[in-house]
């Protein structure tokens, strides 16, 4: 597992890399103390997981996480306020760290990403070859069958993906990205309409500018994702 971290103190980031020394399972690439410079990092660098105090002076690190692309790496937050705690796990965060961090803290909160980062691994759905009329997903710990014609719409949270169906009301829930079944999907008549939407546009009722009937719920289409919507419709 990769990991950077960002923090305005430098004292915190000493403390994190020796932290690091001591967990060599653990690859830390680098450590910032400018937001701009962690971000340009981002942009040109694949990372598993991003270590990021909140109160900075050039921006929070819950704003700097709210303006990652889609595709960011898993979030733990390190800092010395508890009172952003709900904030932070609205995010989908791995962890949330208040300092002092003891070695023990740290250790355990790594852990849980890499053991988040092997299960979604291990979760990837298989590709869906063309012809093929279904896939597995890993879901509650088990593989499950996905017919494609079965479903309505997929849904995006972070690091989780929603698969609603026509034939039963619960989804379900896998550990995936929607980028990775966008690209699956495609050859079937899938699209992205949406950061967080991917419907099947043979499920698709009714059709307006910026939403999307799908079994009798508006979905919304994101500004990006309009014309090619439109050129579909047209």
């Amino acid at each position: 597992m990769t990991f950077i971290a960002l923090d305005d103190e430098p004292l915190a980031l000493v403390l994190i890399r020796k932290f690091a020394q001591d967990m060599p399972e653990w690859n830390l690439l680098a450590t910032f103390t400018d937001a701009a410079e962690a971000a340009a990092f981002l942009q040109n660098n694949t990372v598993d997981l991003l270590l990021t105090d909140i109160n900075m002076p050039d921006v929070s690190g819950l704003q700097f996480v709210r303006d990652l692309p889609d595709e960011r790496p898993m979030v733990i937050f390190v800092t010395a306020y508890k009172e952003h705690a709900h904030e932070g796990f609205d995010l989908d965060v791995v962890d949330y760290l208040v300092k002092p961090v003891s070695p023990e803290r740290f250790r355990k909160a790594l852990q849980k990403a890499a053991d988040l980062l092997d299960l979604r691994r291990k979760a990837e759905a298989p590709a869906v070859p063309p012809g093929d009329d279904f896939f597995f997903v890993f879901a509650e710990y088990q593989q499950v069958k996905i017919l494609v014609k079965d479903i309505l719409y997929l849904e995006g949270m972070g690091d989780y993906v929603k698969i609603f169906l026509q034939s039963q009301p619960k989804p379900v829930m896998t550990l995936e990205r929607l980028k990775n079944f966008a690209g699956r999907l495609h050859e079937k008549g899938f699209r992205r309409i949406h950061r967080s939407f991917l419907v099947n546009l043979d499920k698709v009722e009714a059709m307006q500018k910026s939403r999307v009937r799908v079994a009798g719920l508006w979905l919304p289409v994101g500004e990006t994702y309009s014309e090619e919507l439109k050129d579909w419709h047209t």
